[in-house]
């Protein structure tokens, strides 16, 4: 699917922008299992500023769908109409210190990354012993016998 070109139209509207913005972009490199259709503006910002700048001048009828890294979404092959903003980690993954007992957390932060500073800060090194599946809420895992997403079954499940 190709969607209408908003950017002429809306070029003049961002003198200023320094992230990316591009019309009818794929949406499959942008995702884990690398499947969907474009979206019809696709807008990576340089930063926070850049994405305050972006959202306060973009005219308000244009929907907005934000993405992270990717993982656990799936794009239709239709694409998505009106603009998607992919936070990148570069712009969006930092981790920060802010009190004791207290981390921000970009928004496009991996999960490991994640995991690793609060395990950190809470005393335990890097020592991050393992991380839950995407999808699954980390009840009942057991290192020794894998729950996962691709059909194993642990001791005692039903087959």
């Amino acid at each position: 699917m190709i969607f209408p070109d908003l950017l002429p139209e809306l070029i003049p509207l961002f003198p200023q922008l320094r992230g990316s913005l591009s019309a009818n972009e794929p949406l499959a490199p942008y995702t884990w299992f690398r499947v969907g259709g474009p979206a019809q503006l696709f807008y990576l910002p340089a930063d926070e500023d850049d994405l305050v700048y972006f959202l306060r001048n973009l005219p308000r009828e244009i929907p907005v769908t934000v993405i992270g890294l990717g993982s656990n979404l799936i794009i239709r092959d239709g694409g998505v109409s009106g603009v998607v903003i992919r936070l990148s980690a570069k712009g969006f993954g930092a981790v920060c210190l802010e009190s004791n007992q207290r981390l921000r957390i970009g928004a496009a932060t991996p999960d490991i990354k994640a995991a690793r500073a609060a395990a950190a800060q809470a005393g335990q090194g890097q020592g991050v012993g393992y991380l839950q599946q995407p999808g699954h809420d980390g009840a009942g895992q057991d290192p020794r016998h894998p729950k996962g997403c691709q059909g194993e079954r642990g001791p005692g499940r039903a087959p």
